[in-house]
């Protein structure tokens, strides 16, 4: 017999009597199962000794029991938990709960899979250390088996203080980084104010800067209100700027050389107007480089205050050009 046949069953009797019609019925239920050739003893599928469960101190903990059952005439199918030899009826704690579920074999009528899943909420670090055992039996025999419990390891000490201290030296580099992109020149003039050696003890200069720039109004007043006050009045420079130190009644020439030899850097404002040729400004940047160059030690800082088209023109601007960070 086959699946598609099981089902009930009627069978009915017709007859008659002192001339009425009477049906008796009679219903049975006609069961498929599978052959008693099949009939075998509980198949335990987990726990097994291949997978094991790994649960951190305060997890829930859930296991997992399946077992396949055959068809086997007159046997009851039984499958249970215990606790350290202890059933689920035997455990009054109300954290521990079991749920069971069947589920049939269509291929093999009567056989069936159960699968009966244990419970515990929160465990403590004693509940990791019990005997976990699924256990199951019908006439033909009996199986059990032991969960593999093992504590699950969280991250090694040492790689999370390891990954805080690289994580917070990254940090700190990029608040320096920061910081310095946006005040590296407080730095830096800290540093040489509290840390760098003092430049003016003993090299008889009078003057931090001389200043060259075109005489006209409008680099005048850049030169001696803007540039002037962030020198002088901020960072406590000592400017040379020629109109204004200067005494009235001396040469030109003379005076420009002797302010730049008593100068300990060269600061040019670079404009259109400053590259005209024979101007005095050409003269304090040539005289500025030679007498630099004759000691050895060329400190040239350059302030573009408009572009300038035709600097190539100015053979003084081909030399000053690799001098913009020497000072």
């Amino acid at each position: 017999m086959s699946l598609p046949f099981q089902g009930n069953y009627t069978c009915i009797v017709t007859y008659e009597d002192t001339g009425r019609i009477y049906n008796l019925t009679r219903t049975i239920c006609i069961k498929a199962v599978a052959s008693s050739l099949d009939a075998k003893p509980p198949v335990m599928r987990s726990p097994n000794d291949i997978v094991s469960y790994q649960f951190a101190v305060g997890e829930d903990m859930q296991l997992t029991c399946e077992v396949y059952f055959s068809y086997v005439q007159n046997s009851s199918n039984e499958i249970w938990w215990t606790i350290n030899g202890k059933r689920k009826e035997d455990i009054t704690d109300p954290r521990v709960n079991v749920t069971e579920r069947s589920e049939l074999d269509e291929m093999n009528p009567g056989a069936k899979t159960i699968t009966k899943k244990l419970y515990i909420k929160n465990i403590s670090p004693d509940e990791l250390k019990h005997n976990y055992t699924c256990s199951a039996k019908n006439h033909l025999g009996s199986i059990s088996r032991q969960a593999l419990i093992k504590e699950k390891v969280g991250t090694p000490r040492y790689i999370t203080e390891l990954a805080c201290g690289l994580g917070a030296t990254l940090f700190l580099v990029i608040c320096f980084i920061v910081v310095y992109h946006v005040y590296w020149l407080e730095l830096v003039l800290f540093y040489r104010a509290h840390f760098g050696t003092d430049e003016t003890i003993g090299d008889g200069k009078e003057y931090d800067v001389y200043v060259s720039y075109a005489r006209n109004a409008e680099e005048e007043e850049f030169v001696l209100v803007t540039l002037r006050g962030i020198l002088e009045n901020e960072f406590g420079y000592k400017l040379c700027i020629f109109d204004r130190d200067s005494l009235p009644g001396g040469i030109i020439t003379d005076e420009t050389l002797s302010f730049i030899k008593k100068s300990r850097r060269l600061l040019v404002v670079i404009s259109p107007s400053y590259v005209h040729q024979g101007t005095q400004a050409l003269l304090e940047l040539k005289a500025g480089l030679e007498n630099m160059a004759s000691q050895g030690n060329i400190r040239l800082v350059l302030v573009q205050y408009k572009a300038i088209k035709n600097k190539k023109k100015v053979k003084e601007f081909k030399t000053s050009s690799i001098c913009t960070q020497c000072y």
